[in-house]
């Protein structure tokens, strides 16, 4: 049912989009017709593919390691109350817009096409990802992993098969957020210091006047931040039937 929402809501956004663009005729507001003939053109074709490679390539290894460094540093951070000494810090740089560290990082890594939107993605995904674990260690639900140690489960199962999974669920909006601020840090980065990547081709073809590939090159990026959203959407649903759908506390009393 929401899939056909979406298709339909999508359907109806491209005729008012093809209509306007027809009643206005300016080559400067192509309809999506044109827009998807652009997207057929070999040369374009090839130029999207090898690029869209390389953003992809900078913008998940940025995020997927901010993740895992943000999630771990929450963790670690709840011994012996380091989160209040911790929070503070990862609050000043997760207020800070991931765009703002790109001059400085232009200065301190240098036009490198790989080190500089890697780092520039990292510093996107890895303070909200800290700022929102130690939240949501802060916000565990205690009565349950006591009633699993009455039960006689091991700390180490408690760990793996009660607070990751509510850590994970909790920060799982956050984390949906920061996977599409990932891609648009380091097609921003792309656009201002790089030759190369989607952001690249965004710019060369705003200086062309060659809307029709802008678009192209944008209704990419718009898709694939959408489809981002959806897969990670699953996700989120898969993994709360599979970790709170009908738990038996049980369980976690016989070891399993």
């Amino acid at each position: 049912m929401r899939k056909n929402k979406t298709v339909i809501s999508l359907t109806f956004f491209l005729i008012i989009w093809e209509l306007t663009a027809r009643i206005i005729n300016n080559p400067l507001y192509p309809p999506p017709s044109e827009v998807a003939l652009a997207l057929a053109l070999p040369k374009l074709y090839w130029a999207l593919g090898t690029n869209y490679l390389l953003t992809a390539t900078r913008a998940l290894t940025g995020f997927a390691t901010g993740l895992v460094a943000g999630i771990g540093l929450g963790i670690l951070s709840s011994v012996k109350q380091g989160q209040d000494y911790l929070q503070p810090i990862a609050t000043i740089f997760f207020v800070v817009p991931s765009v703002a560290w790109i001059p400085l990082l232009i200065v301190w890594v240098g036009i490198k096409p790989f080190e500089l939107p890697v780092i520039a993605s990292f510093l996107c995904s890895f303070p909200p990802v800290l700022y929102g674990t130690i939240n949501a260690l802060r916000t565990l639900n205690s009565d349950e992993v006591e009633a699993a140690l009455s039960l006689g489960a091991k700390p180490t199962l408690i760990f793996k098969k009660l607070i990751i999974p509510q850590i994970v669920l909790k920060i799982m909006p956050l984390i949906k957020s920061e996977a599409v601020m990932a891609w648009k840090t380091v097609f921003v980065t792309e656009m201002v210091a790089l030759s190369s990547g989607l952001g690249y081709l965004a710019i060369i073809y705003s200086e062309t006047l060659e809307v029709s590939k802008l678009l192209a090159v944008i209704s990419v990026l718009a898709l694939t931040t959408l489809g981002i959203i959806q897969v990670l959407d699953k996700l989120e649903s898969r993994l709360t039937t599979k970790w709170f759908g009908g738990e038996d506390w049980l369980r976690y009393g016989s070891g399993m």
